[in-house]
C-alpha cells in the first residue's frame, strides 16, 4: 500500500514537472499575442514587443543595476519590517485573547486603507526624495497579508500539543517557542512568498510617487517624457525581475522548507 501511494505521488510529481514548462510557454505566448494585438490597434501609444525588448536591451547596465538595487532594497526592507511586526503581533495574540481581537480589528483597518493613501501620507511626512515612503508603504501593505496567515495558523494550532506542554508546566513563552511558532511555519512560508511578491509590486508604485530612483521612478520618468518604449521596457524589467526572484529564490526556498511534508 505504501509503495502504491509513493508510486502515485511520484507519477504526479513527474507529470507536474512535465506540464509546468508547457504552462509557461502558453502563458508567455498568450501575453505576447495580446500585447501584439494592442500594439497593432494603436501603434502610437503601445509599442510592439520586439521594439520594447530591443529598447530594454539598450538600457545602460549602470542604470539597470542602480535602479533594480534600489527597488530590491525597498522591497526587502519593507518586507522584513512587515515580517518582524507580524511575528511580534502573533506573540501578542497568543498571550491574550483581548489583544488578539484588537489585532484582528486593526488588521481589517489596514486592509481597508488604499496604497495611494499610504503613499501620499508618507511622502508628505518624509519628502519626495526619501526612500522611507517606499519602504513604509511596502511594510504596511504586506503586513496584513502576513498577519492574516499567521493569525490563521494560531487558530489551527493543535490543541493537544498546547494541553500537553501546559500539563508539563510550560508558560506562554515556552508554548510560543515550542508549539505555536513551529506550527505556523507552513503558513509563514506561504505568506512570505506571496508577501515578497506583493512587496516588489507595491514598492514600485510608491517609487513612482516619492523616490529619486528605482524601477517605479524610471517608469514614471519615462511616462513624463512621453517615452512609451521606456515605460514598457522598464515594466518588462520589473516583470522579469519578479519572475526570476520567484522561480530562482522564493519557490526553491519554499520547497526546501516544506520538504518534510512530502
Amino acid at each position: 500500500m505504501e509503495r502504491r501511494i509513493y508510486s502515485e505521488g511520484s507519477i504526479r510529481n513527474r507529470r507536474g514537472r512535465f506540464l509546468e514548462p508547457i504552462g509557461w510557454i502558453l502563458s508567455i505566448f498568450t501575453m505576447l499575442l495580446l500585447w501584439s494585438l494592442l500594439s497593432f490597434m494603436n501603434r502610437e501609444i503601445v509599442p510592439d514587443p520586439v521594439s520594447s525588448f530591443a529598447y530594454m536591451l539598450q538600457l545602460k547596465s549602470y542604470d539597470l543595476i542602480e535602479n533594480i538595487s534600489i527597488t530590491l532594497a525597498n522591497s526587502v526592507e519593507g518586507f522584513l519590517i512587515a515580517l518582524l511586526l507580524s511575528m511580534l503581533l502573533l506573540s501578542a495574540s497568543h498571550a491574550s485573547s483581548i489583544v488578539k481581537s484588537i489585532i484582528n480589528s486593526m488588521n481589517t483597518v489596514l486592509q481597508s486603507v488604499s496604497v495611494l493613501v499610504w503613499t501620499i501620507i508618507f511622502v508628505l511626512i518624509f519628502g519626495v526624495l526619501s526612500r522611507m515612503p517606499s519602504i513604509l508603504v511596502t511594510a504596511v501593505t504586506v503586513l496584513p497579508v502576513m498577519l492574516s496567515n499567521l493569525v490563521t495558523s494560531l487558530e489551527n494550532v493543535d490543541k493537544r500539543y498546547l494541553e500537553m506542554v501546559r500539563i508539563l508546566g510550560a508558560n506562554w513563552k515556552q508554548e510560543l517557542v515550542e508549539v505555536v511558532i513551529p506550527s505556523s511555519i507552513p503558513y509563514l512560508i506561504s505568506a512570505s512568498r506571496a508577501g515578497f511578491g506583493l512587496a516588489l509590486r507595491i514598492s514600485v508604485v510608491a517609487e513612482a510617487f516619492g523616490s529619486n530612483g528605482g524601477i517605479g521612478f524610471m517608469i514614471i520618468h519615462s511616462y513624463n517624457l512621453m517615452d512609451t518604449k521606456g515605460v514598457f521596457s522598464w515594466s518588462l524589467v520589473l516583470v522579469i525581475l519578479m519572475i526570476a526572484i520567484d522561480q530562482l529564490v522564493l519557490r526553491p526556498a519554499e520547497r526546501y522548507m516544506m520538504r518534510w511534508r512530502i
